[in-house]
């Protein structure tokens, strides 16, 4: 006698929890759709990233962060004396965007700033004339004072590694942030290793052994941004040197070093002078140069620089105001960066506290 299939005592049951479940996730996934296609519509084309900036980004990140998961695990196994499966770096990234962790603005702002200051870096030595030489860093490196020569070498030193695809990318950022990645990434890798069915006698103590092996190893003075910071301080550069320097620094492809040169220059640090570099409207920057004394020419060389190798000048509005940004004086100038000399914390306040009454 076969079943009747409308007889509700003899039909299967039927669990509806999980499709319950994944409905609602569906609606919750089609309203977060909704949210960031009405924010990417409202924005401004200048604040869009484009997508040599975004996949750039997202390789750094997953480059620093697989850097840092395979130190952390190799050391962990190595304690333990076992073999676990190497993280796969692309998840690790998923997973901690996913949590949250990775939308934070000192981190995305780092990110942000070294793609596009390696991305001019890049622009800037293809802009060079066919045949032309780098010569700034090979004569600073064999000057007669042996303080800048020193400062000279470390930083093509740092430059070759900074320009190095894969781990050596993990370590260029401030500590504060490398520290703050290292634990985010244990914590993912652990995760990781428990999904895989990983051993998880002592794992926990393993992985915090290797992540302060990770911190410790870390050499704030080795990155980029610091050498040159040092060696912009070596150089100290007169009034009448700074503006042939800067503008010597960007013909030869070396932004770190026009940021580490303005950056000593105005007395703030390289982040922020790299913020005024890479803006594209370049008005702060502008007003820096005028400053010290920068003239029409030099401001007209660096300015068509920069906006050679980044598309998002404009560099007939550049052309158009430059004799209203020489005519400028270097007192106004200062005048009007009066702010930059003030404590970047004192200053973030400030700004903070002009968005709560905008």
């Amino acid at each position: 006698m076969s079943a009747d299939p409308n007889d509700a005592l003899r039909a299967p049951q039927v669990t509806v929890a999980p499709l319950v479940a994944r409905a609602a996730a569906a609606d919750r996934r089609a309203d977060r759709r909704l949210q960031t296609a009405i924010e990417d519509f409202f924005l401004a084309e200048n604040d869009r990233l484009d997508d040599r900036t975004r996949a750039a980004i997202g390789t750094l990140l997953t480059d620093a962060i697989g850097a840092i998961a395979g130190e952390i695990v190799g050391h962990a196994a190595r304690q333990l004396s076992g073999q676990w499966p190497r993280p796969e770096a692309a998840g690790l990234v998923s997973r901690l965007s996913a949590s949250g962790l990775l939308r934070d603005a000192g981190l995305m702002s780092e990110l942000l700033g070294q793609t596009r200051q390696d991305l001019l870096a890049d622009a800037l030595r293809a802009n060079r004339a066919p045949g032309a030489q780098p010569v700034l860093l090979a004569q600073l490196a064999g000057c007669g004072d042996g303080v800048i020569a020193a400062a000279a070498r470390l930083y093509l030193q740092a430059e070759n590694r900074r320009r190095t695809v894969g781990g050596a990318r993990g370590s260029d950022f401030p500590a504060h942030l490398h520290r703050q990645l290292i634990w985010w990434t244990a914590a993912a890798v652990r995760e990781q290793l428990i999904a895989a069915g990983g051993p998880l006698d002592r794992l926990d103590r393993a992985l915090v052994a290797g992540a302060q092996r990770s911190i410790a190893a870390h050499d704030d003075d080795d990155r980029l941004d610091a050498v040159a910071l040092r060696l912009a301080t070596a150089i100290d550069a007169r009034p009448e040197e700074l503006a042939d320097l800067l503008a010597g620094a960007l013909d030869e492809g070396y932004p770190a070093l026009f940021c580490a040169i303005l950056a000593h220059a105005l007395g703030i640090d390289f982040g922020e002078a790299r913020t005024l570099v890479l803006d594209p409207e370049g008005d702060v920057l502008w007003l820096a140069l005028r400053a010290h004394h920068a003239d029409r020419a030099a401001i007209a060389r660096v300015g068509l620089a920069l906006a050679d190798a980044d598309p998002r000048r404009d560099i007939e509005g550049f052309a158009d105001n430059l004799d209203a940004i020489a005519a400028i004086t270097p007192e106004d100038a200062r005048v009007a960066l009066g702010t930059l000399s003030l404590p970047a914390d004192f200053r973030a306040a400030v700004r903070a506290l002009g968005r709560i009454s905008a």
